[in-house]
């Protein structure tokens, strides 16, 4: 049986799954923003997660924790451990060997919550690092560590009504949770710089794209977490931060630095156990 908890009005926004960075670092280099010469500060990088936390807890999430096992630094990004929808959970199957060891522990901790597990067949596919809801529409990035085929059986899996296809081309945008971010069922962040033109159009035919500047985009603005009207971001990015309160949203920066360096910020950091737009 799923042990699943009912929203409260403390908690409104659902439940996302973190894990406390106990063995964070930068051990390895599997992206453009990894450096093996330039570790992060283990303090700051406490530090800044505390305050992620803080505001996710604050603002309204319920947040479930997984434990960080040794040996798998990058177990801190639960955002591709999976990709979840009601009971139902579709594990990550990682590109790299270096973050194959997380796999079994994310299973465990799905199998022991009480989910239907499932694993795709063919290809690899990194969880909400590449594949991201917005109501009934499944946008999924592919071309650095997810495979067309294995979006297309995740489709299956959840018999999704429409499945987005969007290649991407910019190694420095290795996922789509860092160059695209759903904020409702029907509006986007978007970096376009992030796709290849036919991937770019298949986004804008599908939901409307609000675009960020290139500047803004190195900073992971678009790696955010929305809580209904309020969205937890990186720090530094101001012309986002008036495009969003334009259309009403509310922004709370976080400084995130130590986790950009291994090319993560705050939705990398929180997997939506709760599909709420």
């Amino acid at each position: 049986m799923t042990v699943l908890r009912k929203r409260s009005d403390t908690f409104p926004y659902g439940r996302w799954l973190v894990c406390r960075p106990q063995d964070y670092d930068v051990r390895y280099k599997i992206n453009p923003w990894m450096d093996t010469s330039r570790a992060p500060d283990k303090a700051l990088a406490r530090e800044q997660w505390c305050t992620l936390h803080h505001h996710l807890l604050r603002l309204g999430a319920w947040l479930e924790y997984v434990d960080h096992a040794p040996g798998n630094p990058d177990m801190v990004f639960t955002a591709n451990a999976g990709l979840v929808r009601g009971n139902d959970v579709v594990l990550s199957r990682f590109r790299y060997a270096e973050r194959q060891g997380e796999e079994a522990h994310f299973r465990a901790w799905f199998e022991v919550a009480g989910y239907k597990v499932h694993s795709v067949s063919r290809g690899s596919f990194e969880g909400e690092g590449d594949a991201l809801f917005a109501g009934s529409k499944l946008f999924c990035g592919w071309g650095f560590r997810s495979d067309i085929e294995a979006h297309e059986e995740v489709g299956r899996i959840f018999n999704v009504e429409k499945l987005i296809l969007a290649k991407l081309q910019d190694p420095r945008f290795y996922h789509l949770d860092t160059c695209f971010c759903p904020l409702t069922n029907d509006v986007a962040l978007v970096y376009p710089g992030a796709f290849d033109p036919e991937g770019l159009e298949n986004l804008r035919s599908s939901i409307e794209l609000l675009e960020v500047p290139e500047s803004e985009a190195l900073h992971f603005v678009c790696n955010a977490v929305v809580l209904g009207r309020s969205i937890v971001l990186p720090a530094g990015c101001p012309e986002t931060y008036r495009l969003l309160e334009g259309r009403g949203f509310s922004v709370y920066p976080v400084h995130l630095s130590e986790f950009i360096k291994a090319g993560g910020a705050a939705k990398c950091l929180s997997l939506r156990l709760e599909q709420m737009i």
